[in-house]
């Protein structure tokens, strides 16, 4: 007898708080904006262009799951995640996972493209593609799809638990 695990269910049951963040931000006491301050690190000038044209949700050929930046620095806040590579792979897959509109297809190609033609700073390794998958089973675990279409200015002043609990995220 085999037992098959499903990665979800085991996503669902592991708080965010508990995915190894590389900071700390009080989850009850600081504001969606306060957190997005703290954590922002490129300005929207910096971001390299190629990274904008697949992951931006002004560009007309980007990815499912593009999402402006000041969504993306929420969504880092919201998930917990720090700015190492694995944390930008966990908040893409995730993004990607909460839209609707994400095939495999999409996925695949967006691995190949983001290992090899996104500039050192910004690439992701084969290793981060696995904080990436649990990040992308995780969108796709929750009530709240298309996430990446929130407009998350009009909770700027909620603390990250209310926004967490309004998207049903633990």
């Amino acid at each position: 007898m085999t037992i098959q695990l499903n990665p979800t269910f085991q996503l669902q049951q592991v708080p965010i708080d508990h995915l190894e963040p590389d900071f700390y931000l009080d989850p009850n006491r600081c504001t969606l904006d306060d957190a997005v301050q703290q954590l922002a690190i490129d300005p929207q000038s910096n971001i390299p262009f190629i990274v904008w044209l697949f992951e931006d949700s002004s560009s007309a050929i980007a990815f499912p799951g593009k999402i402006n930046l000041y969504g993306h620095d929420c969504l880092h806040a919201i998930l917990n995640r720090g700015h190492s590579l694995a944390d930008e792979a966990f908040v893409k897959g995730f993004t990607m996972g909460s839209d609707t509109r994400t095939h495999w297809l999409h996925q695949l190609l967006f691995k190949l493209i983001s290992s090899t033609l996104y500039p050192k700073k910004y690439r992701f390794s084969w290793s981060d593609f696995h904080c990436f998958d649990a990040g992308l089973a995780y969108g796709r675990s929750l009530q709240v799809r298309d996430l990446n279409r929130f407009d998350f200015s009009a909770n700027r002043n909620f603390t990250i638990s209310q926004v967490r609990q309004q998207f049903g995220i633990s």
